[in-house]
């Protein structure tokens, strides 16, 4: 009877092994398999993030300011503040994703487009502004994609802040841009002067002098130190306007003013010119367009800082890898010893009966 028992014990033991043997085969073929298909997929991330990423933006896809002609003292930080003209900043003033790097430190400060995530549209017109830990910065720079990889520098020139007549900023030009494309922001100040030397392509000097009539007439007013007269003549004649320009700005703004095309030194007629953008799409009476974005280039430009809800760049990662276990051969092993007791209770039984 014994023998029958031990019998019966080494077969089942004998098939829970070669059970035990294939659940871990199955373990280590899966384990395999894992480990094979998460190094196929960083080898292909890396090879795409790689050389075929890298032939697809370039490394001219930046764009570069030389310090030097700033005249800048005493800064290690450089900084590049694009927006949407008339629309929101990519980042917040001065924000890391808005620094910008000299590895050969030859002055000249490097912006890199791809690395900070800032995607230009074909089109599109932007505002950049560069400035320093210190509270320097540039005047209004109008950018679009045919500027990158070019070079913005300081020629000396200065120009009275928009919103703030009392302060003065450096002008920035592009070395391979014309300056009447792509160029200083021109726009009307806030006491009537005109500055800048590139007509925003979102805009015409008609429109750019009815906003000037709706917006800030008032503060030239009381700090132009003019009279009515002269302070719209000097404003229009900077514009290219003429006295039939005037006249319909007045009545398109419905402002009160203390002029008269009888006194007005301005030629007489109309500039018809006057009302299209750069572009060549009319721009007449759009007294809502004051030209740029208030809070990038009126707040900035007078040092102060804003946030805005621009878009950033960023990346994503997806999938990930896993070490579960299937739990066949813990289970395998539970089995094996409770038949290995039930065998030793059933030996033990047997024996006490032939003793008996």
């Amino acid at each position: 009877m014994f023998k029958k028992i031990m019998s019966v014990m080494l077969a089942v033991v004998m098939l829970m092994s070669v059970a035990v043997i294939a659940a871990s085969a199955a373990q280590v073929e899966i384990a395999d398999n894992s480990a094979d298909a998460i190094a196929e997929v960083a080898a292909d991330g890396a090879a795409d993030t790689g050389a075929d990423a890298g032939a697809e933006t370039g490394a001219g896809n930046v764009f570069n300011f030389d310090a030097n002609s700033a005249g800048w003292n005493n800064f290690k930080k450089v900084f590049c503040h694009i927006w949407v003209y008339n629309g929101d900043s990519f980042y917040a003033w001065q924000a890391k994703k808005e620094a910008c790097t000299d590895s050969d430190g030859d002055g000249v400060w490097t912006y890199d487009l791809d690395g900070k995530g800032v995607a230009l549209a074909d089109g599109e017109l932007y505002g950049i502004i560069f400035s320093n830990e210190n509270g320097m910065q540039t005047y209004n720079l109008l950018a679009g994609t045919p500027c990158i990889g070019d070079t913005a520098y300081c020629d000396g020139t200065t120009y009275e802040n928009p919103e703030d007549s009392s302060k003065t900023a450096q002008a920035a030009f592009w070395k391979g841009q014309d300056p009447t494309v792509y160029g200083p922001e021109k726009c009307v100040t806030s006491i009537g002067n005109i500055v800048g030397t590139c007509v925003p392509s979102v805009t015409s000097p008609q429109a750019m002098f009815e906003d000037f009539l709706a917006n800030k007439l008032g503060n030239a007013q009381t700090y132009s130190g003019k009279d009515d007269q002269t302070l719209l003549d000097d404003t229009a004649k900077a514009l290219d306007l003429k006295q039939e320009n005037v006249s319909e700005a007045i009545k398109v703004t419905g402002v009160s003013v203390n002029w008269s095309a009888d006194k007005s030194t301005l030629e007489e007629g109309k500039n018809k010119e006057a009302t299209k953008t750069p572009t060549g799409e009319d721009k007449g009476g759009d007294t809502g367009n004051k030209g740029s974005d208030d809070k990038d280039s009126n707040e900035n430009a007078n040092g102060g800082s804003t946030t805005t809800t621009g878009g950033s760049g960023g990346s994503t990662k997806t999938g990930s890898g896993s070490t579960t276990k299937t739990g066949q051969e813990t289970t395998a092993l539970f089995i094996m010893l409770g038949v290995m007791i039930a065998a030793a209770g059933v030996i033990v039984i047997s024996r006490k009966r032939d003793r008996a």
